[in-house]
């Protein structure tokens, strides 16, 4: 990402899974369950530190390309990080008891098609997640679930100027995230 321009980077950067996930996260307790708000933003937090450490010392060592692991092979160690985490997470918010836990539960469904695919495809997780999180949210704060739909053509954008996807990618990317997203609404 370095060599892009800064318009053609922040997209990606400010549209990051890891910002839209803390954002549904913050909208989904706040709305479904506020007395809940603090443990479930507190346990985002820790799953976002921990991937992010992930991430960056696999980069930082030279096992992987970029810090968002662009690479199909990379991929496959991520993903077993992230669906053990996000179940804990599941676990940690109450699981099934859990205002959150249809939210949760298909956030781990579209991460696990998404590990599955990645033998065939490497479906963009920055679209799955954006508009996962916008659909998602039209069922609970429709202004910004509208908000973050809108943004889906410019990171859409950003992803290929950037080259770590291809259309069918960015467009695979987006299906997951809209299928996983539907069931959730009211």
């Amino acid at each position: 990402m370095s060599h892009a321009p800064w318009w053609v980077r922040w997209p990606s950067l400010l549209l990051h899974p890891f910002a839209v996930f803390a954002l549904l996260t913050l909208v989904a307790a706040w709305r479904l369950d506020p007395a809940a708000l603090s443990r479930a933003m507190a346990g985002m937090a820790v799953v976002v530190a921990i991937v992010w450490a992930f991430a960056w010392w696999r980069w930082r060592s030279g096992r992987w390309s970029t810090v968002d692991a662009s690479r199909a092979q990379e991929r496959p160690l991520l993903y077993a990080i992230a669906l053990s985490l996000a179940g804990t997470y599941w676990l940690w918010i109450g699981g099934r008891a859990s205002a959150m836990s249809a939210g949760v539960l298909s956030a781990i469904a579209m991460l696990c098609i998404a590990g599955l695919a990645n033998h065939w495809i490497k479906l963009s997780l920055h679209m799955a997640c954006l508009v996962f999180a916008g659909v998602v949210l039209l069922g609970l704060w429709r202004p910004l679930g509208l908000v973050l739909l809108a943004c889906v053509p410019l990171l859409a954008w950003s992803r290929l100027r950037l080259a770590r996807h291809s259309w069918v990618e960015v467009l695979g990317g987006s299906v997951l995230g809209a299928l996983a997203g539907a069931p959730l609404l009211p």
